[in-house]
């Protein structure tokens, strides 16, 4: 990504507009090195901060500045106290073949973003003439609504732009019972401004190597930028976790509704859609022939029969049905006190399994306190002789005995265990099915007992007796029907469930087994790293990090505690790696940084970051690096004019070597040997914000 054109325009309560316009094109083609030279006070960080502004990193300024540019104070104390009405940033950007020109509020860092496509910026520009000559413009809001599955922000609209692959996962207020909220509801993990601080560095953060970087919940958030940056299969996997994080998520939620399902479904007296259709087929088979009963009464004198004794052989095998369940449950009671006995009994022979083999370690270890050969006090850390397995006193390993027969019987005791919780498991389910069909069956006797005592008391005459039972039959039977059509739905969301889980479970499993393939793939990174290895050692040694920025004294006094001779300073160099862990220079596992001078902590940060865009300049088509490197002010950071001059020289031979490749901004109050093709803004004396 390149920036093509600079743009600040701020319009006053009278009328008067200020600003600036710096054009990053000669000739139409993009520069490599670009200057901006001016004194202190002018100006220059304004414009650096104006361009992170315009990219959405001005989190890396930290809390204090509160991520909004100055222009009313510069204004204020410059230029004039006219209150600012209007105030846009304007930057043109160019990213493969798409060119376009955003533009942001400076006022108000809330306000939606507004991106115009194919369009060049020019001084005269204003909103208006913008919205008038771009064929098309697109608005991205700052920060997403919550619980608004709405248009992109603008942070995704960059991550495009940059064709750069986003980290993502559930909202905190996602609602997994929402099918469509808990798959769309998502928020960034990581932003453009994590990735910011390996290719911007502000003047306040000339301290350390990304040393200002927002964590927004990702714990290793400096690691996790390097490896997006130089796309290494760190930055996949950590997608790969997110991912899976976030489908175990949905899973957990999915199998919640489940049992919930599950525990409705046990009510139910049929369990399957064949079965439902068969029962709905028959009850109405039943309910024809109650009608046609009906009318035979209707238009009959004929002797009714005594119905009583059929509701009565339908209460005696509901009675049956109740006592096979209540046997079943109290049997299911029966298995699972069984199996959570002997599940009880194993966690109790692993507990003291555990004990006896903490007394196994032990064997051998004597409580003294007084050395038996010279007398000596002594004393013994038995927490670290058990961490370690050695003897405190000798050195030896600790006596163990019969550990391997004890480790399969440990082994063994787990698989019990596993296998025991698996079957109580098994059996609760089983007996929450039956306590459902207990209650069917309850239900049904009383509704049964009810409409026999009716009969018997109310209801003499057997005609009118059979009369209103058929009636009332056939009442009951529609309604049973119209309870069957819902325990269709029940049964399809409960088959419907099934089958997300597992289609989830798939998914997972897809991206565990990518997500392993990726870890025991590192070829690629390996050789990324060396290569970034290999310039940053180059780096160092073209800014004469060996004789100004080590710190001799510092290094005598870090061999003296560890009892060591005074080594060469060419040791520490050949020995300077980068840590494979966190990406930091390192020699001897210890921190660069903490044998080095004031002056040679600048030469490590110049030398990484350039290093940075070699590599990826190297492996430009697998890496997720812009290409574009901003600094402000690096000459003030303890650096001589001489290594400031070679630090040019790097870029200038990053030039030769990648003609039109890349872009590197810097804001200096020197300007070294720096030609004058490449100043692309000279201030001298004026400041940055002028009347225009």
């Amino acid at each position: 990504m390149f920036i093509e054109a600079v743009l600040i325009r701020i319009v006053t309560k009278n009328g008067q507009k200020y600003g600036r316009f710096i054009p990053f094109l000669f000739n139409g083609e993009i520069h490599e090195f670009n200057m901006i030279y001016a004194e202190n006070t002018l100006g220059k960080s304004t414009l650096i901060e104006s361009i992170i502004y315009g990219l959405n990193g001005e989190d890396i300024y930290g809390q204090q500045k509160g991520g909004i540019i100055n222009y009313k104070d510069i204004l204020r104390l410059y230029i004039t106290k006219e209150p600012i009405i209007n105030a846009e940033v304007f930057l043109q950007l160019k990213s493969q073949e798409l060119r376009i020109v955003i533009m942001r509020d400076a006022l108000n860092w809330s306000q939606p973003v507004v991106v115009f496509e194919d369009i060049h910026l020019e001084e005269e520009d204003e909103p208006d003439s913008l919205f008038q000559r771009a064929s098309k413009h697109h608005f991205f809001k700052i920060r997403k609504d919550k619980g608004i599955n709405g248009n992109k922000t603008y942070q995704d609209f960059l991550f495009d732009f940059m064709n750069i692959s986003t980290l993502t996962a559930p909202t905190d207020e996602v609602d997994f019972n929402d099918e469509e909220q808990a798959t769309k509801d998502e928020r960034l993990m990581f932003y453009i401004q994590n990735l910011m601080p390996l290719f911007a560095v502000q003047q306040g953060a000339w301290h350390d190597i990304q040393a200002i970087n927002p964590r927004y919940g990702i714990p290793e958030i400096k690691k996790t930028a390097f490896e997006m940056i130089l796309k290494l299969s760190g930055t996949e996997a950590v997608y790969l976790r997110s991912e899976i994080e976030k489908f175990n998520d949905l899973l957990k939620s999915k199998k919640s509704i489940l049992e919930e399902v599950e525990q409705v479904l046990g009510l139910l007296s049929v369990k399957s859609i064949q079965s439902v259709e068969q029962e709905i087929k028959r009850t109405n088979e039943l309910i024809d022939s109650y009608r046609n009963k009906l009318i035979e009464m209707e238009h009959s004198n004929n002797d009714s029969k005594n119905v009583i004794a059929e509701i009565r052989e339908k209460f005696r095998k509901s009675s049956q049905v109740y006592k096979r369940y209540q046997e079943l449950i109290n049997t299911l009671d029966s298995e699972i006190d069984e199996y959570t006995y002997y599940i009880n009994k194993i966690v109790s022979d692993i507990e003291k399994y555990d004990k006896l083999k903490t007394a196994k370690k032990l064997i051998g270890t004597l409580p003294i306190e007084m050395c038996p050969h010279c007398m000596a006090n002594i004393k013994i850390d038995t927490d670290q002789e058990l961490l370690q397995d050695n003897c405190g006193l000798c050195g030896s390993p600790l006596q163990k005995i019969g550990i391997s027969e004890n480790e399969q019987y440990m082994n063994y005791l787990k698989d019990e265990l596993k296998d025991f919780e698996g079957l109580r498991k098994k059996k609760q389910q089983e007996r929450k099915n039956a306590q459902g069909r207990l209650v069917v069956a309850e239900l049904e006797q009383a509704e049964l007992k009810s409409t026999l005592e009716t009969y018997e008391e109310q209801l003499t005459p057997k005609n009118l007796q059979q009369y209103s039972y058929y009636s009332r039959e056939t009442g009951r039977l529609v309604n049973q029907i119209k309870q069957f059509e819902k325990d269709k739905e029940i049964i399809n969301r409960y088959d419907a469930l099934l089958d997300e889980i597992k289609s989830l479970n798939e998914q997972v499993k897809g991206k565990r087994k990518a997500l392993k393939a990726l870890e025991s793939n590192t070829d690629q990174d390996e050789n990324k790293l060396i290569k970034f290895e290999e310039y940053f050692k180059a780096n160092l040694k073209a800014l004469d990090f060996l004789k100004k920025g080590l710190d001799e004294n510092k290094i005598d006094d870090e061999k003296n505690i560890k009892n060591k001779a005074k080594i060469d300073i060419q040791t520490i160099y050949d020995n300077i790696q980068i840590d494979r862990d966190n990406y930091l220079p390192k020699t001897e596992g210890k921190n660069l940084y903490y044998l080095t001078s004031s002056s040679g902590l600048i030469r490590i940060i110049l030398s990484y970051y350039v290093a940075l865009l070699m590599t990826a300049l190297e492996f430009k088509e697998d890496v997720n690096h812009p290409f574009l490197l901003i600094m402000d002010e690096p000459r003030q950071q303890n650096l001589d004019m001489h290594s400031f001059n070679e630090f040019m020289e790097l870029l200038k031979g990053l030039k030769k070597n990648h003609p039109k490749g890349f872009q590197v901004i810097i804001a200096s109050s020197e300007r070294g040997n720096c030609e004058e093709k490449d100043i692309s803004l000279n201030l001298g004396k004026e400041y940055l914000i002028k009347e225009m």
